[in-house]
């Protein structure tokens, strides 16, 4: 077509088709097959999928299904549906984060530098009770390049000490504090969730607050707190539950960091927010768009200025979703998993190993986590479009109805007092606990199936044995 040829309409020769010509369709193919006698929206309700959290998935959306603009926004401007940043990730991609939970250091410091070596951007660490303990940090970090490698610290209790130690190494590879980046990993509320012990809650709210300030005045590309919500997670709750205890959870550590002395932007600038990404590619991408946006309504509330209000976040593919049995489909989990947390737009993504879920993962395990992510950046460049769902009538529509979700629940969180008194109280443990209960009965009747265990078992596979992995203190 020349530069002066008329624009040429594609449609033209089709006359437009409006939703009640589809609902008639529906109901021809609903009476062929028997399913159901139905016309109109009712036909079109026999397709509707129930999801958790009272959402219903629809087979059908269009623009009148989209939320209003504002809603939504721009790429790097509240409320951060759309991105954190105006690049979103496009100039470098998101960061590769391999988790590493050996004991023993010299083991650990093997498997980190294989990771640095083919792919991996920044490491995530157990530290303390489940991992290398806190005086055998320069063991495990021996030849790492602290300045290039960013490390997320997961210490649990024992934050400060961890931290301590990552501060002392910075001193003794002579490495000043204001190059390294990553968190230290303090979160207190999480350690709670996780054990369901509160003793000593002020004395470490308090212990890392300080540590928030440190970080700020030394380390300002070090977040002091991570705001885990994968204790929620993994003790059975929905994605609206899991992000309603996220938001009461920052909420929490903003009072303590400013009560502390730390303006709302600087505090902002200490959390970090962790999520689970699974298998339901859609939720997950719904997930973490709503809950930036989420994060930016609270933290407007707090009075941060617009660029403080983006959430950082860090996404792990579901613990939840694994299986021991026939582990090798969770390659094919994980990738999923990978891909919406990529498209979703998380800042930091970490591949769990396929046989996580069977103790510690061996090389072969961990060289296909970190490859997924280089295969999902740089052959299918994911990383090369700004919120690759958006605009999608479905994503747009599942976002909004998630955080209006996610909203009311945290507002539950805080009319019983924030989330230290909604845990002390068993409250978030009894919603949690319900919500399982339902999942566990749909697993059970394979309204929920997983495939490998319920759906097309290989009952004679060998089973696939790995060294147990060390369990934290509590867990």
């Amino acid at each position: 077509m020349t530069a002066q040829s008329p624009e040429l309409p594609l449609a033209a020769a089709f006359p437009d088709a409006d939703r009640e010509q589809w609902q008639r369709l529906v109901e021809g193919v609903l009476r062929k097959s028997g399913a159901a006698e139905a016309t109109g929206a009712a036909a079109e309700d026999v397709l509707t999928t129930a999801l958790e959290d009272g959402i219903q998935v629809r087979p059908l959306y269009t623009a009148e299904d989209a939320p209003a603009a504002d809603a939504v926004g721009r790429p790097g401007f509240p409320p951060f549906v759309r991105a954190g940043r105006a690049t979103g990730s496009t100039v470098a991609g998101w960061d590769v984060r391999q988790r590493h939970a050996d004991t023993d250091p010299r083991r650990a410091n093997e498997a980190v530098l294989a990771d640095l070596e083919n792919g991996v951007t920044s490491l995530w660490l157990t530290v303390g009770d489940g991992g290398v303990p806190a005086a055998d940090l320069p063991t495990a970090l021996d030849g790492v390049y602290l300045d290039l490698a960013a490390v997320a610290l997961d210490a649990g209790a024992d934050f400060a000490a961890a931290a301590d130690a990552w501060f002392r190494l910075c001193d003794a590879k002579g490495v000043a504090p204001s190059e390294t980046a990553g968190t230290l990993g303090a979160d207190p509320l999480g350690v709670v969730a996780r054990t369901g012990r509160a003793d000593g809650l002020a004395g470490h709210l308090e212990a890392a607050a300080a540590l928030a300030r440190r970080c700020a005045d030394q380390a300002p590309r070090m977040r002091a707190l991570a705001v885990d919500a994968l204790p929620y997670h993994e003790a059975g709750g929905s994605t609206a539950e899991e992000l309603g205890c996220s938001l009461a959870t920052g909420v929490a550590y903003l009072r303590a960091l400013t009560a502390a002395g730390l303006g709302v932007d600087a505090a902002c600038a200490q959390l970090e927010f962790r999520y689970a990404a699974t298998a339901d590619q859609f939720l997950t991408i719904a997930k973490l768009r709503a809950a930036r946006r989420l994060w930016s309504r609270v933290a407007e509330v707090c009075g941060a200025a617009p660029a403080a209000r983006a959430q950082r976040q860090h996404a792990v593919t579901s613990t939840v979703m694994t299986t021991r049995r026939d582990p090798w489909v969770n390659m094919l989990r994980t990738t999923v998993a990978g891909l919406s947390a990529g498209v979703g737009g998380a800042d930091a993504v970490t591949v769990l190993p396929f046989d996580a879920a069977l103790g510690l993962p061996d090389a072969f395990a961990r060289r296909i986590a970190r490859n997924t992510q280089s295969i999902l950046l740089e052959e299918s460049h994911l990383s090369k479009v700004i919120d690759p769902a958006g605009g999608s009538w479905y994503v747009e529509r599942l976002t909004d109805e998630l955080a209006r979700a996610a909203w009311g629940w945290f507002q539950e969180i805080e009319a019983a007092g924030g989330q230290a008194a909604a845990l002390g109280s068993g409250m978030v443990g009894e919603r949690l606990a319900s919500t399982w209960r339902k999942r566990s009965k749909a697993l059970a009747h394979r309204r929920e199936p997983v495939t490998g265990v319920s759906e097309f078992p290989f009952l004679a596979e060998p089973a696939v044995e790995r060294e147990p992995a060390p369990v934290p203190a509590g867990g």
